[in-house]
């Protein structure tokens, strides 16, 4: 739908075009995310992944009267599929949350006892791999830091930390931070209730996101940008006080000091006097 719903709407691009634009803007995290792990996509081992895309394309895009297209778009069946398309993200964000942790635990950093930013960034990759390929590098980042990085960095920190990180200060922390929390919700475990927490706030924001309701631009983490932007010029307003260093400025070699400036007057001044004296001489 979201191919159907953005550059596909007239139906004048190609349908294999179409369809392959469909599959990686869907699918493109679990279709080359885990080959950065060695391991084999589920878009290759799962042959009901592919069966289900072309369903779904069929669906969208060529049922008689378009009525697929026109149910798909409608506000019920618009909410009941992004609520199970988030649920699917969420699972897919811990999965590969685990993956990773498990492939670097034995091999963590001298300056702390948990692997960092593998855990983290893997997952985070996992949901933005569909914006790089469908607006191309720069078009998925040229606006900053797109939803997909924010919710994937928020997310994957928390449940890393929460679950993964046993002896290093910064689970600890988080643990003692939560108290007996989970044992509010009703769950024993840290592995549950960071679950509980992620596919939540996984299904909420989305939702809100919704033309519907708040909008695309909506975010939790909005309050952050007047913070970032701040730091931001309280770091480039003494750096723009410096002055660049241009083909023009001094150059120094050895006791002679000189600019371009001065040699192009140096060089005027020589042309004018050998041009007076040629005409004094001519008088002469």
């Amino acid at each position: 739908m979201a191919v159907r719903n953005g550059k596909n709407h007239n139906l004048k691009m190609n349908w294999f075009h179409a369809f392959c634009l469909s599959v990686i803007s869907g699918y493109a995290g679990a279709t080359f995310t885990a080959l950065w792990m060695g391991r084999p996509t589920s878009m290759l081992s799962n042959d009901l992944n592919m069966a289900f895309c072309i369903i779904a394309f069929a669906i969208a895009n060529y049922l008689p009267y378009d009525i697929g297209y026109r149910i798909g778009n409608t506000m019920p069946v618009v909410i009941v599929t992004t609520v199970f398309a988030q649920l699917f993200r969420a699972m897919g964000l811990i999965k590969f949350s685990q993956i990773a942790f498990e492939a670097f635990k034995d091999n963590p950093s001298p300056y702390y006892p948990t692997p960092i930013f593998g855990p983290i960034l893997l997952p985070t990759l996992l949901g933005n791999f569909g914006g790089f390929f469908a607006k191309g590098f720069d078009g998925h980042l040229v606006k900053g830091m797109p939803w997909p990085f924010q919710n994937g960095l928020f997310c994957a920190t928390f449940y890393h930390f929460l679950v993964h990180d046993e002896d290093g200060f910064i689970g600890i922390g988080l643990r003692k931070i939560l108290g007996g929390l989970p044992k509010v919700v009703g769950v024993e475990d840290e592995h549950t209730f960071a679950v509980i927490c992620i596919s939540l706030f996984m299904q909420v924001v989305p939702l809100l996101q919704l033309k519907y309701f708040l909008g695309p631009s909506f975010s939790p983490f909005n309050f952050m940008t007047p913070l970032v932007s701040s730091i931001g010029r309280a770091v480039h307003i003494p750096l723009a006080g410096m002055k660049p260093i241009s083909a023009s400025a001094t150059v120094t070699n050895g006791p002679i000091t000189t600019t371009a400036k001065k040699r192009k007057r140096r060089v005027k001044k020589k042309n004018a006097s050998v041009s007076t004296s040629g005409e004094k001489e001519k008088e002469l």
